[in-house]
């Protein structure tokens, strides 16, 4: 009997344990996939006004190298869509349509309150007070495709394969700075005309890139 109660009590501290360690390769793994997504969008960014307008700048909020909306809306997607992953349809349109709310009331907030815009659609065919497009709203579509086939198994496997310990270290550190960051940009927002690149100075001017 006492066999039993023992076998019975580490069980439960087992049970106890894989659950703790199933959180947290959980929490690791979300907390690696908005780093990767944030970083992987301020960088796309980066490299579309390269390419478009030949100018390197940072054209995000936040000082650092990283757009949260990315971050946020892939973690987000992941999280109500991977269930539904059988059925590309959904995918699509719950990406399509989250993403575009989020892109919009962002837009809202930050010209409100931070009395600046750091996008513009106004020269887009079927766009919204310049905030958000269609040929936006299908990126998003596209791209919640992209993250939740490709990129979300992938840096599973990823994570799989590393250290990690190492990889936790790495992600919770890089994290703290983004809050760090975070916290500091919301007083201190990055201010895109100083690079000369976009002007912000009038929240209702439609030109965005000056020539």
């Amino acid at each position: 009997m006492k066999l039993n109660s023992k076998t019975k009590i580490e069980k439960l501290f087992k049970d106890k344990d894989n659950n703790w360690n199933k959180a947290l390769e959980f929490i690791v793994y979300i907390i690696f996939m908005f780093l990767i997504y944030s970083i992987g969008g301020w960088i796309w960014e980066l490299l579309y006004d390269f390419l478009k307008h030949g100018v390197v700048a940072n054209h995000g909020v936040l000082q650092g190298p990283w757009l949260p909306i990315y971050g946020f809306g892939g973690v987000f997607l992941y999280i109500i869509l991977n269930r539904y992953k059988k059925n590309w349809i959904i995918v699509f349109m719950g990406s399509f349509v989250f993403c575009t709310i989020i892109e919009y009331l962002t837009a809202v907030y930050l010209e409100t309150y931070k009395h600046h815009k750091w996008w513009s659609y106004s020269s887009m065919p079927f766009n919204i007070d310049g905030r958000i497009c269609l040929l936006g709203s299908i990126f998003f579509g596209i791209s919640g495709l992209v993250g939740i086939y490709v990129f979300a198994p992938r840096i599973k496997e990823l994570i799989k394969k590393l250290d990690f310990k190492k990889i936790a270290i790495i992600s919770l550190t890089v994290f703290c700075v983004f809050v760090i960051d975070f916290i500091y940009s919301g007083k201190h927002p990055n201010i895109v005309q100083k690079y000369k690149i976009i002007d912000t100075s009038i929240i209702g001017e439609n030109k965005l890139f000056k020539r």
